[in-house]
């Protein structure tokens, strides 16, 4: 079973969906269009590896594990953009 997302802010959702977006293919090293989101979120310091070859961020760590269950961008988009919506819905008027 996947954990749940990270907790995020509102910005950092935002920067996710970004990095989501179609028209990143080919940006990162990886053959997975998540490995270009998971550079794209390193080059923006939101999700960086350990220096010291330590544990990974929960957010990257998180990506992995939505990979490696069969998750796409499509539906992490999805949830992502789902999140945004709610987030929205509960400011007030």
């Amino acid at each position: 079973m996947i954990e749940p997302l990270p907790e995020l802010s509102t910005a950092e959702l935002e920067t996710l969906l970004a990095a989501l977006d179609p028209l990143l293919d080919g940006f990162g090293e990886g053959g997975s269009c998540l490995d270009d989101a998971s550079a794209f979120l390193e080059r923006l310091g939101i999700a960086q590896h350990s220096d010291e070859g330590g544990t990974t961020s929960p957010l990257l760590q998180w990506l992995e594990s939505w990979r490696a269950a069969g998750g796409n961008r499509t539906t992490l988009r999805l949830m992502v953009q789902t999140l945004l919506t709610g987030r929205q819905e509960d400011l007030p008027d």
